[in-house]
């Protein structure tokens, strides 16, 4: 019983005051009001006008998809090479097996 009763004094030791914990509400609150501050400041110093940041990021948008679609042809071209050089080989492999086997 003295067991027991040393688990349960340590419990109450260990628990926070109500006070010291966090809640959802506030943590909401701060980050919805983190999150204005933080919009205010970026459009405060941005260096460019909100028409050429479109105009700028849309260039970037075009060369990511061009550099995208350029990758992906390089890739399969390349998986295709890998294949056919694959294929060859298991082919010269396959024929030895069968010479050896006659």
């Amino acid at each position: 019983m003295s067991d027991e009763s040393e688990l349960l004094e340590e419990a109450e030791a260990d628990r926070e005051p109500a006070g010291s914990r966090w809640h959802a509400g506030s943590f909401l609150t701060g980050l919805i009001v983190g999150a204005a501050v933080g919009a205010g400041v970026a459009l405060l110093l941005a260096p460019a006008s909100g028409e050429e940041t479109r105009r700028v990021l849309r260039r970037r948008a075009k060369a990511l998809r061009r550099d995208a679609a350029g990758g992906w042809v390089s890739a399969r071209q390349e998986a295709r090479r890998q294949l056919r050089e694959k294929k060859a080989a298991l082919m010269d492999r396959i024929e030895q097996v069968a010479d050896r086997l006659e």
